[in-house]
Order: structure tokens, then C-alpha cells, then sequence
């Protein structure tokens, strides 16, 4: 056999979980026989092999439990502290070993702590561990060594961490954005205009609006009134879609009209169009048509254009 081949049989061999499965049995069956010497020493051997951090902390439980058997108490600590900086929840098997045995394990156990450092993107988010509440992210702080359940966030799938003792496990987490929330009326503007109709009446005049926005669409009351051939007042209601065109919104509004002297009650369907010119300020125009009772002064259906300039000191609650 080559030299190569001679070392790679050698790695094989020291990989081989069948060797190390081997030392392992060895050392119970030597211990099951009180021969505690030989018990050590496939445990040294199995610990010189071994690759995995859950086969060397087995092997450290069986050095404990040998050291327990000759009542050496300071290495039995020694041995099962070093099993457990391998596997945190590594554990006896109670059908095997004597109760005060299991019980000096699980005691150790309980006095080691590591640290958990839990960095949440966007920061503030709830961190929960095991159940319970540590308070927002970003989180450090001393938690019992093993295997724990970690939350972080609302409606977020919980997931497994491991401290070791006296290590710092590091653990970020990056939360989905959260959808944009809405509320029933999520704002309200106030908004002057600026009028100039054209049409049969009214002719001319001035109005104030009031609107908030509905489920993404802005739904506006308006008052104007009106000065011409009669003085009269027009009140509306209405919806604007948001941005439909660019920066062009659109408006479409169900029309109810009530006019003075003698008073005339009607209604109409308006449709227009408005381009802002700052945050403040845009130019409208809209076409109505309205349909009031036929009188000396008006005639009962009739087509109005209407353009101006609408002013909303906080900002267009429409976009």
C-alpha cells in the first residue's frame, strides 16, 4: 500500500463512526464490569477519535459517571462540565445510572449560563424566549445553557437556539416589512377654492371643502356658494382616486344642489381632473351635469364647467 493510501485510511479510520461507536460501547461495557481503568482508557481513545460535538459529550457522561464510581467528585464535575460546553443537553439515561448521579449532572447544569444577544432589524421588536417576555430588541443577556425556543416579533415562526456555557450566542434576524396599515379615516384636510363657471347658473362664486381619506380614496363634502343671476348654495359628495394618470387625479362625485330665492332643490354627477402646482396648491377643472325643477329663472337640465385654483394649508389629503 502506498503512502497515501495509508494516510487516507487512517482519516477514514479516525472518522468512522463505527470506531467511535466502538470506544463508546467498550468503556460502558468495561464500567458495567467495574474494570474503571479500562473504562478510562477507551474513553481517552474514543476522545482522541472522535469528530462529533454530541459523541465527545457522551464520552465526557461516561468519564463523569466513572469518576462518581470511584468517588471522585471534583473530576466527575470536571468531566461532565466538559460534556456539556460539548452538547448542552447532553443528559444521562436514568434507567442506567444511580439517581444522585443524574441528579449531580442536572444540578451542574442549572448553575451554568451563557449569553444570548438577540440584534432585531428594525430595532423594538418583542423578544420572547421559551415563553417568556425579555422585553425589545436589541437584547443581551446571561440565559441557562441548552436549547431554546426563540421568538421575535409578532406572527414570526419560532426557531431553535443553542448557548453554551460561558459562550455568547449571537443570533440576528431580519423582519419583513409590515404592511401599511390604514385606518377608516387616516386624515382630514380642509381646502379653499378659487372658482370661475361657466355655464347657465350659477355663474360664479366660492367654496370650501372638507375631506378625509377612505380605504385609499379620498371622499370629500363641499359647500360653495354661489353669486349670479340667483345666490344660491351647492352642497357635494364626492370621491377623488388617487393618481390614476401620473400626477393627475381624477374625481367623480353624486351631486346634491340647493339654491335660494325661492329655494331649489336638485342634483347632478360631476367628473373632473386637478394637476397639483406645489403640496399646497393645485388647478382643477370639472364638468357637471345637474338637473333642477324648471322655474322662470332656470331650466331644468343643464352642463356646467367649473376651473379654479384649490389651496390646502396642510398639504393635499387627496394624494
Amino acid at each position: 500500500m502506498s503512502a497515501p493510501q495509508v494516510v487516507m485510511s487512517l482519516l477514514l479510520a479516525a472518522a468512522d463512526p463505527v470506531a467511535e461507536n466502538r470506544d463508546l460501547d467498550a468503556a460502558l461495557q468495561s464500567l458495567s464490569e467495574a474494570d474503571f481503568e479500562a473504562a478510562l482508557a477507551h474513553v481517552e481513545t474514543g476522545l482522541r477519535q472522535a469528530r462529533d460535538e454530541a459523541h465527545v459529550a457522551q464520552l465526557r457522561l461516561v468519564q463523569g459517571e466513572v469518576y462518581a464510581a470511584l468517588r471522585q467528585y471534583a473530576k466527575m464535575e470536571t468531566a461532565f462540565a466538559r460534556a456539556l460546553e460539548a452538547n448542552p443537553d447532553a443528559r444521562l439515561d436514568p434507567e442506567r445510572v444511580q439517581p444522585n448521579v443524574v441528579a449531580r449532572l442536572e444540578s451542574l447544569r442549572g448553575s451554568l449560563q451563557g449569553t444570548l444577544s438577540v440584534d432585531v432589524d428594525p430595532a423594538g421588536a418583542e423578544v420572547r424566549l421559551d415563553g417568556r417576555a425579555l422585553g425589545p430588541a436589541p437584547w443581551r443577556g446571561p440565559v441557562p445553557i441548552g436549547t431554546h425556543t426563540l421568538e421575535v416579533g409578532p406572527n414570526l415562526t419560532p426557531f431553535q437556539v443553542k448557548v453554551r456555557p460561558s459562550q455568547t450566542e449571537q443570533v440576528r434576524v431580519v423582519l419583513p416589512a409590515a404592511p401599511a396599515t390604514r385606518s377608516f379615516f387616516s386624515s382630514l384636510a380642509l381646502s379653499a377654492q378659487l372658482r370661475a363657471a361657466f355655464g347657465l347658473s350659477p355663474t360664479s362664486g366660492a367654496g370650501l371643502e372638507a375631506g378625509a381619506r377612505l380605504s385609499g380614496t379620498y371622499v370629500f363634502g363641499e359647500l360653495n356658494a354661489t353669486a349670479g343671476g340667483r345666490f344660491g348654495a351647492a352642497a357635494r359628495l364626492g370621491a377623488q382616486a388617487p393618481r390614476l394618470l401620473g400626477p393627475v387625479t381624477l374625481s367623480l362625485s353624486l351631486d346634491g344642489y340647493a339654491l335660494g330665492g325661492p329655494a331649489l332643490f336638485g342634483g347632478g354627477l360631476s367628473a373632473g381632473a386637478s394637476l397639483p402646482l406645489s403640496t399646497k396648491f393645485d388647478v382643477f377643472a370639472e364638468l357637471s351635469g345637474r338637473w333642477l325643477p324648471s322655474s322662470t329663472d332656470y331650466q331644468g337640465t343643464h352642463l356646467l364647467g367649473v376651473t379654479g385654483l384649490r389651496f390646502t394649508p396642510g398639504g393635499q389629503a387627496g394624494r
